[in-house]
């Protein structure tokens, strides 16, 4: 007698996400977490990629998102300067969200209905828990600690601790799915390994609070990321509400490793730019190592990891936990194709083939922004002339201001990392001997080769992405085209017919997609046999 058919341990965004979308899809799943149910969310995270967005946007809960964190009038600039109130080196202006329908922006004519959004996990996942809790079939257990598991043939037994009674239980599940972060119990578990770069550098995090840092700006316009360089400091400092909750990151000097020789307070008015009677207090303080890790493998049979716990990386672009979030919707809409009886467990097979090689490239393209950065920066050394608002002061500015510029667009407007990436060598993906483009982190080129996400186009005056279906979708430009023979197959498809769009991607007049938005098939008319394909798609082997 099984408790659920899905137990996920972690109720971050990661494990929460796919929760939600396991329970949107019918499952019965469990939610163990190891805080209280009140306590208050980290704020690491402060970007919600397009891509999440989209996932949200089929959530019901795009537009709550969108309207929490900053204030409509703050700007989401990134500003490079010698400290928050000293020179600016450079800056990359992106809107507000009263701004946002405006053009102009760098990321203004991106492919999709729901653009990225700067908002802390501080403001995301209460409203991510709100829709969890919403749902029917979900069991929400915090205070509640993964031990231990074993798993057989027809699934798992998880023994947790209930962490106020003392008290252990012992629940069955189908599977099991680790989103239990960098030091997974579950990843140790299955015996995955991470490998990679363990240690990139070490970075001291304080949540600080005060209403005087926005003053700091002066005249100029408010940055929500301002990352600072001087001849004392280098770190960043995020914006989290607009008004008085600011993230302020001090990166240790190359080649130590000991936390106590940045100064907690002194480090955070190096990095401000003010002297000792500035007021500010301090909320939460982090000490942290950057890494560049991927597990070796994401599964042991029934048991998974996502998320953190399975890769870890520098948080450049943003795509730390929205690569987790990716992972978590991915691996739901698989085990819940199993779970509903169309597809074979084979299919499962897609989720380590999938995004395992997905991972590994985000987390170089976020180390190659680490090294540029570093490399235009001169390494360790920065003269405190830098900051000087005299001649030499400003040509170093200048000089650096257009080096910094060019290496962090990408990161800062990183359309590839949304818009680009593709699944190559997938078991449940039919290609057709065409390579899909390449792709980097600030830019792609729209494609419809299987593998790729289907380029964004408007079907009735609405987005692709409203009419996409919960398993495949046919999208049909071509109405003479017959489609009997896959409507009428054990695969659950859904035919959507619409004008062949102007976008030269376009080139054939049968699409099928998958509720992730990733083209799997395309042809002029179906192939002769459908069963082949539909079999492909259900993940059953030959």
């Amino acid at each position: 007698m099984s408790d659920a058919q899905i137990i996920v341990s972690g109720a971050g965004p990661v494990g929460t996400c796919l929760a939600i979308d396991a329970a949107m899809r019918g499952a019965q799943v469990i939610v163990l977490e190891t805080r209280a149910a009140d306590d208050p969310p980290d704020a690491k995270c402060n970007t919600i990629a397009a891509r999440t967005m989209e996932t949200f946007r089929r959530f019901g809960i795009a537009d709550r998102v969108r309207a929490a964190g900053l204030t409509d009038d703050y700007p989401t600039d990134t500003v490079y300067a010698t400290s928050l109130s000293g020179p600016e080196l450079t800056r990359i202006t992106m809107p507000s969200r009263a701004e946002r329908s405006q053009p102009g922006f760098h990321d203004s004519d991106w492919p999709t209905p729901e653009p990225m959004v700067r908002e802390s996990q501080l403001w995301l996942e209460p409203i991510l828990r709100e829709r969890l809790l919403s749902l029917p079939g979900v069991r929400f257990m915090p205070r509640t600690e993964l031990v231990s598991f074993t798993q057989d043939e027809g699934g798992v037994t998880v023994t947790c601790r209930d962490l106020d009674a003392g008290e252990d239980l012992d629940l069955r599940a189908d599977y099991l799915v680790g989103c239990d972060g960098g030091s997974s119990r579950v990843r140790k578990a299955i015996g995955a390994r991470l490998v990679g770069d363990a240690e990139i550098g070490r970075t001291r995090t304080s949540l600080i609070r005060s209403s005087a840092v926005k003053d700091l700006f002066g005249d100029r316009r408010p940055a929500w990321m301002t990352w600072v360089v001087n001849h004392k400091v280098r770190g960043n400092v995020v914006a989290i509400d607009g008004q008085d909750l600011w993230l302020v990151h001090r990166a240790l000097p190359a080649g130590e490793s000991d936390f106590d020789v940045l100064d907690p307070d002194q480090s955070i008015r190096d990095v401000l730019g003010v002297g000792a009677d500035f007021p500010f207090d301090v909320v939460r303080q982090e000490d942290w190592v950057a890494r560049r890790l991927v597990a070796d493998r994401f599964r042991d049979r029934r048991v998974f990891v996502a998320g953190d716990a399975a890769h870890l990386w520098v948080p450049f672009a943003g795509y730390g936990m929205n690569a987790g979030i990716a992972d978590g919707v991915h691996l739901s809409w698989l085990l819940c194709a199993v779970l509903d009886g169309w597809a074979d467990p084979a299919i499962i097979d897609a989720y380590e083939a999938e995004r395992q090689p997905i991972t590994e490239q985000v987390s170089r393209f976020a180390m190659s922004k680490v090294e540029e950065n570093l490399a235009a920066m001169s390494g360790r050394s920065v003269p405190p002339v830098i900051a000087s608002r005299g001649l030499v002061g400003r040509l170093l500015r200048k000089r650096l201001g257009r080096r910094l510029f060019d290496i962090n667009l990408p990161q800062m407007s990183p359309e590839g990392l949304n818009f680009g990436y593709y699944y190559a060598d997938s078991p449940i993906i039919v290609g057709d001997g065409e390579a899909p483009p390449a792709y980097d982190m600030g830019s792609h080129t729209p494609s419809a080769v299987p593998g790729c996400r289907l380029p964004h186009v408007e079907v009735e005056g609405a987005s692709i992405l409203d009419r996409l279906g919960p398993a495949y979708t046919l999208l049909r430009l071509d109405p003479t085209v017959e489609v009997g023979p896959l409507l009428d197959s054990v695969l659950p498809v859904e035919l959507v017919d619409a004008p062949w769009p102007s976008d030269p991607a376009f080139r054939h007049a049968l699409l099928l997609v998958r509720a992730d938005a990733h083209v799997v098939w395309r042809g002029d008319a179906l192939p002769v046999d459908v069963d082949a394909l539909v079999a492909t798609l259900r993940g059953a082997r030959p």
